[in-house]
């Protein structure tokens, strides 16, 4: 699954409603340079997404903090609420932080919180009027 075309013959493969994705933002960055318009196009075959970001490309890529990867996180989750999207919506791996517990590689603390903080606050700012 490494490309918007896979994703879609899946879909189609079953026509279910029941038949969906989960959105891992930081995968689906390294398939398009518009990760809103891939928010889009799934729509309401979004079941689950990871809110998340890299840098680099398909060959070499690097988790980042999410303020700090290749995708404009606000004009995500623009297209979130475009969709009118409920599901859950949660962080996926942060970088560790200098000084911060990490128990499981990928799942720091202080990054979490930051992240979390950090989706609260995008939230906030689309759902204003």
């Amino acid at each position: 699954m490494n490309s918007i075309e896979s994703y879609d013959k899946l879909l189609e493969l079953n026509r279910s409603k029941y038949n969906g994705i989960t959105l891992c933002q930081g995968n689906f960055t390294l398939m398009t340079d518009d990760l809103p318009s891939a928010i889009r196009h799934f729509n309401d075959r979004i079941f689950f997404v990871h809110f998340r970001d890299v840098n680099g490309n398909k060959y070499n890529y690097q988790e980042s903090l999410i303020n700090e990867g290749r995708t404009d996180m606000a004009a995500c989750m623009k297209a979130y609420n475009d969709i009118n999207y409920s599901g859950i919506m949660r962080v996926d791996h942060t970088p560790t932080l200098e000084g911060d517990s990490e128990l499981v590689p990928g799942y720091s603390y202080s990054g979490r919180i930051y992240s979390i903080g950090y989706i609260k606050g995008l939230i906030d700012s689309i759902s204003r009027p």
